[in-house]
Formats: C-alpha cells, sequence, structure tokens
C-alpha cells in the first residue's frame, strides 16, 4: 500500500508562487551537471528548473514531481523534456533506466519511506550510475533545536496572504550519508553547501 503523499496537495496550492521565486538553477547540480552524459532523472522536479540545465547540456531528461500543478508549469518551462507525474517512493520507471539521478531538496518532504526513495533511485539507475540528493541541514543557523529534533513544519505564505504549512525532516549530513548507504549505493561524496547537505552515491554493477 504507497504512503499518502501530503506535499503533492500543497505543491499544488504554491505551484505558481513556486515558480515565480524559484528560477535560478543551484551551482551544484549545475556542476553535477557538468560531468553527466546520458539519460537523467530529475526526481521531485519542481517547475523544471534543473531541467532546463540538464538539457542544455545535451542530457536526455525526464523530471518526475508528485504535483499536477508544478508538472504543468516544468512542461512549459521545458518543453524539450519530458515529464511524468509520480511518488518518489514508488517510481514507474524500468530498472537501470538512467545513467544519472537529481533529487534535489526533495526527500525532507517525506514522513516516510525516505530509505525507500533512495533504494529506487537505485533501482532505475543502471550500474555506475550516480545519484545527487540533497537536504535541508538540520544544522542551518535558522534552526534552534535540540540534538535529537528532526522534523518540522515550515510556513509558506503564498502572495496572496494565505499560508500553507510544509513538513521537513532535517537531516545531518551523516544522516543522509547512511541513509544512501542503506540503498545500496556507494558514496562517492558528501558535502554542505549553504543551507544544504549533499551526498553522491553511485550504484556498483
Amino acid at each position: 500500500m504507497a504512503y499518502k503523499n501530503e506535499s503533492e496537495e500543497v505543491f499544488d496550492s504554491i505551484a505558481e508562487h513556486f515558480d515565480r521565486t524559484r528560477r535560478t538553477p543551484w551551482k551544484e547540480v549545475v556542476d553535477f551537471l557538468d560531468t553527466l552524459k546520458g539519460d537523467v532523472l530529475d526526481l521531485c522536479c519542481g517547475n523544471g528548473r534543473h531541467c532546463c540545465s540538464a538539457v542544455e547540456r545535451g542530457l536526455n531528461t525526464v523530471g518526475l514531481d508528485v504535483s499536477e500543478e508544478l508538472l504543468k508549469i516544468a512542461k512549459k518551462n521545458c518543453p524539450e523534456a519530458f515529464f511524468i507525474r509520480g511518488d518518489a517512493r514508488y517510481l514507474p520507471i524500468k530498472d537501470e533506466t538512467f545513467d544519472a539521478v537529481l533529487y534535489i531538496a526533495g526527500i525532507h518532504h517525506l514522513r516516510e519511506g525516505r530509505v525507500r526513495s533512495l533504494r529506487e533511485c537505485e533501482r532505475v539507475l543502471r550500474p555506475g550510475g550516480r545519484l545527487l540528493v540533497s537536504s535541508w541541514s538540520k544544522y542551518a543557523d535558522r534552526w534552534d533545536l535540540g540534538e535529537d529534533e528532526r522534523d518540522v513544519m515550515v510556513p509558506w505564505t503564498r502572495d496572496d496572504g494565505v499560508v500553507f504549512q510544509r513538513y521537513y525532516h532535517l537531516y545531518t549530513l551523516e544522516e543522509l550519508e547512511g541513509e544512501v548507504i542503506k540503498a545500496h549505493l556507494t558514496v562517492e561524496d558528501t558535502f554542505s553547501s549553504g543551507e544544504n547537505n549533499y551526498v553522491v552515491g553511485v550504484r556498483g554493477g
């Protein structure tokens, strides 16, 4: 039985505002894209900003998101990519389809099934394929949390003043690395940048 994905309703509701305020691709993602060739999945692609960067580099790009409204916007922003709707924990994709997976600022919105979603990334990667996953960091300056606190609700105020609450699981870098390892990926690199943690994982042969 699939888990309920509470992010769907929230992101459908804020999609247009999200798009107007989230147009710039992240440097860390662009740097990763510059190392790639072949077929790329942008998991939790949002408005498609990183899909556009992938297409610009000649990569065959598929974007996947649970939000139908964000996908409509992504298709307009990046018509050269192919988009599908789906849950990051149950990818509607065949085994060994991609040379790389981007999983940017998505895993931290899942209350359950985070390791499962990483195992899905491993499943759809070809041998030698690489994953870049990012999450918000528990140790970012904005948080004042106890040592064991990880789960927070963060308000998004839409431009019409309506407030929506978004769930986040705040990772330490070590925790994110550990979950990538649980997904049977070999860790190639780990780093923090700004308020985000990043892990690069590689699927074995």
